[in-house]
């Protein structure tokens, strides 16, 4: 058996991306797709599965990798080993993320990170001459994002599957968006990905740490809370805001 084929995602996997690749539009025909590698096994799993469908989907599109290293000091030699091994050209880009969130308030360092991040790999996406940039977040990030806007903000609001960022032109996709977190992590270890961690010291105490906790909780009381999430998401109505004047009857009533 070759290596390559050792990497070979489960029908499970390739099954839920191929959805939600087709649902947003993700992937169009001789695009060329950058992939953000982290290293995390989010991000492992989503080369490795991007990998799989270029070589079996109708759609033909190339892709290509770059690491950001926030701490200029981590060993990739792993990383740049994974990619070879599947012929995906990679590069890295070094950037102080974690010195700067250093000097940043601890309530919106997150936020920061995550703009500073999507920033750096989208100019690198242009540079390279992609038109798209992939990302790994999955379900559990979409529901987890709905309740920090929720609990923090006010507002019913998530990222998109299919974004047009338009500083740089280039669009973000994240075809993980229908996995949970637990099929990835366990995808990864059976898939035996050389997953590097970078780390991060704030993020035990963040709001998305907390926003998770209470996710827990609920989900012992609300089975399906994550598609229910994803359910809204797609399906949201605005006659079902206060922001729409409306005389008709509820039709339900909540105990």
């Amino acid at each position: 058996m070759s290596r390559k084929r050792e990497f070979l995602p489960c029908k499970k996997i390739s099954r839920k991306i191929g959805h939600a690749a087709a649902d947003f539009s993700m992937i169009r025909s001789g695009d060329k797709i950058m992939v953000g590698l982290s290293g995390g096994k989010d991000s492992m799993l989503l080369l490795t599965s991007l990998y799989a469908l270029m070589h079996k989907s109708p759609v033909s599109f190339a892709l290509e990798a770059v690491t950001l290293d926030p701490t200029d000091g981590t060993d990739l030699s792993g990383l740049a080993a994974f990619t070879e091994s599947l012929g995906v050209r990679h590069s890295i880009v070094k950037y102080p993320v974690f010195k700067i969130l250093n000097g940043a308030a601890s309530s919106s360092t997150c936020s920061l990170c995550a703009n500073i991040r999507r920033g750096i790999l989208a100019s690198a996406a242009k540079d390279a001459g992609c038109v798209s940039l992939a990302l790994g977040h999955h379900r559990d990030d979409a529901v987890e994002t709905v309740f920090l806007n929720l609990l923090f903000a006010g507002r019913f609001r998530c990222f998109r599957p299919n974004m047009l960022m338009s500083r740089t032109g280039i669009r973000v996709i994240r075809p993980l968006i229908y996995l949970p977190e637990e099929d990835i992590r366990t995808e990864a270890a059976r898939l035996a990905l050389p997953v590097v961690d970078f780390g991060c010291r704030h993020a035990p105490g963040s709001k998305r740490a907390f926003v998770k906790s209470v996710i827990a909780s609920l989900a012992g009381e609300a089975e399906n809370l994550s598609e229910n999430v994803l359910h809204a998401l797609k399906n949201f109505r605005h006659e079902d805001t206060w922001g729409c004047a409306s005389y008709e009857e509820d039709g339900y009533d909540i105990d």
